[in-house]
Formats: C-alpha cells, sequence, structure tokens
C-alpha cells in the first residue's frame, strides 16, 4: 500500500470538484486528437472530464486504492462513455500502454513532483517520449516553487497546521475538516504533506485520520533539462491554465509546460 492508496478514500472530497485546468486540456485535445494518456489519472478527475467531450481517454497510476474507486465512478457511467474510457495499473516509470501511440499525454496538478528522485523524473519524461505520436504532445502542471513562499513555510509557520476546509461526504453523511501540515527540506527540494482530516460523525462523534504524501519540487531551469534531456522541444511555458497566461515566477502559482519530440 502506498501513500495514495491510504489517501484515495477521502481524495474526491477536495479534489473531485477542482476543475480550473480542464479547459486547458480540452483545447490541448482539441488541437491534437486523441487518443490521450493520464498518467497518475488517480480517480479519473480529468479522464472523466474529457471523455464527457468524446475524447478517447485512458487513465495510468499505480495506486490501487485510486484505480478501484475510478473503476467504480466508470461502472456508473453510461454504455456510450464506457467505451471511451480505459484504465490500466502501471508505474509511469517503466510501464508502457501496450503498442498506442498518444497524440496528448500529460500529468496534472504537481503529480510529477510525487518522483522523488531526479532519475525517476527523467525515466517517466523518456517514457511519454516512448508513447507520444511524432506529432502529439505532453503537458506537465506543477506549482512555482517561489523562494518567498517556500521560506514562509520553512521559517515562519514551521509544523503549524494549514487550515484547508469543511467537506461533506453525502454517501456517509460525515463532515470532514482538512488541515494540512508542511515540512520542508529546503536543500534536497522535499516537501512531506501531512493531510489532517477529522471526520464529525452525525452523532458528533469525532476520528481522525492522517495521510502523509511526499514530493520533490522543481525550478523552471530543472524542468527544462529535463524535458531536453528526455528528448522533447519546449513549445510553451504559460503560468496558469488560461491560453493567454504569461508565466511570472514572481506571480505565477504554477508552471505548465508544453513539449513535443525533437
Amino acid at each position: 500500500m502506498n501513500d495514495f492508496d491510504r489517501l484515495a478514500s477521502v481524495y474526491d472530497l477536495d479534489m473531485g470538484t477542482k476543475s480550473d485546468d480542464i479547459p486547458m486540456y480540452v483545447r490541448h485535445a482539441e488541437d491534437v486528437g486523441g487518443p490521450i494518456l493520464e498518467l497518475g489519472s488517480g480517480t479519473g478527475r480529468v479522464i472523466f472530464r474529457l471523455a464527457k467531450r468524446g475524447f478517447d481517454v485512458w487513465g495510468m497510476d499505480s495506486s490501487v486504492g485510486m484505480m478501484s474507486i475510478a473503476r467504480q465512478h466508470l461502472a456508473q457511467l453510461q454504455d456510450q462513455m464506457v467505451g471511451q474510457i480505459r484504465f490500466v495499473d502501471g508505474d509511469m516509470r517503466s510501464d508502457i500502454v501496450g503498442d498506442t501511440q498518444f497524440k496528448l499525454i500529460f500529468i496534472a496538478y504537481n503529480t510529477f513532483l510525487h518522483l522523488i528522485s531526479r532519475d525517476d523524473q527523467l525515466s517517466t519524461l523518456k517514457n511519454m517520449c516512448q508513447m507520444l505520436s511524432d506529432d502529439g504532445r505532453i503537458i506537465i502542471d506543477i506549482f512555482t516553487p517561489r523562494h518567498r513562499d517556500l521560506s514562509q513555510y520553512d521559517y515562519h509557520r514551521k509544523e503549524l497546521p494549514i487550515y484547508r476546509g469543511v467537506y461533506q461526504d453525502e454517501l456517509t453523511g460525515k463532515t470532514y475538516v482538512r488541515n494540512d501540515r508542511i515540512k520542508l527540506d529546503l536543500v534536497n527540494q522535499l516537501q512531506i504533506v501531512e493531510f489532517i482530516y477529522d471526520k464529525i460523525g452525525t452523532d458528533g462523534s469525532i476520528d481522525r485520520e492522517s495521510h502523509l504524501v511526499s514530493s520533490r519540487y522543481v525550478f523552471r531551469p530543472e524542468m527544462e533539462l529535463l524535458l531536453e534531456l528526455a528528448g522533447f522541444n519546449l513549445l510553451e511555458l504559460r503560468g496558469g491554465y488560461q491560453e493567454d497566461s504569461v508565466y511570472d515566477y514572481h506571480n505565477s502559482e504554477v508552471m505548465v509546460f508544453v513539449a513535443e519530440k525533437k
């Protein structure tokens, strides 16, 4: 069982409604067509929305827990959409999805950063290059590691919990209060987040569960070098999900890298 197997049961409570990045993936999918592959597809947040737009989509993930929930969601869909979606259990660092050449391959919302070593990051990019069609493109969305933000967490907040919100589980009737505790290793560019969920039952009882998730953030020059070493040319770098989003280190919360084969 990995970190995300433990997180799977509560993942959709706060991430399932995230949709601000969906128009970006739709826009690129309309440009290049399908088939489309998402690596680290989780419970299918992006996959299902692309399928609703008529695209043939594949999702790969190594978390048994996440894939189990994704397949539960798939089983509830209409028959015609079921044929557009395929889930594959696999490791993005090494596994290949058959002989399929994909027009669009993406890793959404910081998932790439859960590859802790530089070797794993480079192996994943090379794997993407192998599965990408000659006229396709890849997208990687990660947060901007701004020094002011990193210093805030490291020096000022220390290990104080950060309130993230209250979520309602409609199936169980339980209310979840989420707080995060962040630890940073600035030398090795490591971030360890403890997701803390206080589950409040209908009888007022409180049950706490917590999940540790590690990531290794990367800076712009490092990511550009990794893409080059893996066989890609950088097409664009955006500072947001809009088509006209200009990247600016001081003001952009995200870095969206779009690349093609050399």
